[in-house]
């Protein structure tokens, strides 16, 4: 039976009036980045709203009560940045990006029953392979973790592209690994699953990061692709993915879902979490940036109107 993309086209998300949601916290300086949204629902930890991202290398934490309005609760007590929660039972994991060298990167892990006090660091994945040791800086990065039978399988990214008119770099490729006890051994599967191609304009330079969901027995990604737009500039929008078994994806024919506009989003439209019917809406956190060189990343929210 064939897997179904659902109609989730781009004007089926709304922005949120209130955004940009979360600034940074040196404001509007140049460069100054809060990033990579996760976010944990009223009920899954208690009746708050939760979300965590990275500012540089350190990790942030944010509660609200509706989602929107966000008040700021400190850093959590070790480096890191790109975040990724998972729990299982009582026990909530946090997988993270944090630097090998500078700037080559690793994935590491810790582990908590509280969200407050948290295990001593595992070291999860290294970059190893030829397609993660790719371009001007070696890395793994952009952990996503989901349960696949008995198995754990963590999406990542690696390899490495520059983005010339903004001073950075970006991911390459993106692939997973598996491990039979989620504290690893991880072992990787040999070839990435997303790739920059030609072929598809919102990817046409790098594959950036997947976030993967289980729905309806299938699978849903959400990638920022990287790609140069006609002008020659770098950009990245958030397209939908659809898989029968989390390896082979296909393009929603409509992508990409969420791109850079105007204003805090002009430039780019970068990593995500989704939180699916909560109080009957499905949201989409993200983080954008206003300019190139210099420019300011924000977090933000839209909401799928299906109506």
């Amino acid at each position: 039976m064939p897997f179904e993309i659902p109609d989730w086209r781009p004007e089926k998300w709304r922005d949120v009036p209130e955004n940009p949601l979360i600034e940074p916290s040196d404001g509007s300086e140049p460069g100054s980045v809060i990033g990579d949204p996760q976010v944990i629902p009223p009920g899954r930890f208690d009746e708050y709203w939760h979300l965590f991202a990275h500012s540089g290398m350190r990790i942030y934490r944010f509660k609200s009560l509706d989602g929107i309005h966000w008040k700021p609760g400190g850093a959590l007590p070790f480096p890191g940045a790109l975040v990724y929660l998972f729990k299982e039972d009582d026990t909530w994991y946090i997988f993270y990006t944090v630097y090998e060298e500078p700037p080559n990167t690793k994935i590491c892990m810790r582990e908590s029953v509280d969200l407050e006090s948290w295990s001593e660091e595992t070291v999860i994945l290294k970059p190893e392979l030829p397609w993660e040791l790719e371009g001007p800086c070696k890395q793994v990065r952009n952990p996503c973790l989901v349960k696949v039978g008995d198995r754990y399988r963590l999406y990542y990214s690696g390899g490495t592209i520059w983005f010339d008119d903004c001073g950075y770099e970006e991911p390459k490729y993106v692939g997973f690994a598996e491990a039979e006890d989620i504290h690893g051994p991880y072992k990787r599967r040999e070839n990435p699953i997303l790739r920059p191609d030609p072929n598809v304009p919102y990817r046409n330079f790098g594959a950036g990061a997947l976030k993967v969901y289980r729905w309806r027995g299938e699978y849903l990604g959400f990638n920022n692709g990287i790609y140069k737009d006609p002008d020659g500039r770098s950009r990245s929008a958030i397209c939908l993915l659809a898989s029968s078994d989390g390896v082979a994806w296909v393009d929603a024919p409509f992508n990409p879902v969420i791109a850079p506009t105007g204003g805090w989003k002009r430039a780019m439209v970068y990593q995500l979490d989704v939180v699916f019917d909560v109080d009957g809406e499905t949201r989409i956190y993200y983080n954008a940036r206003d300019d190139w060189r210099g420019g300011v990343e924000r977090i933000g929210c839209s909401i799928l109107v299906e109506r």
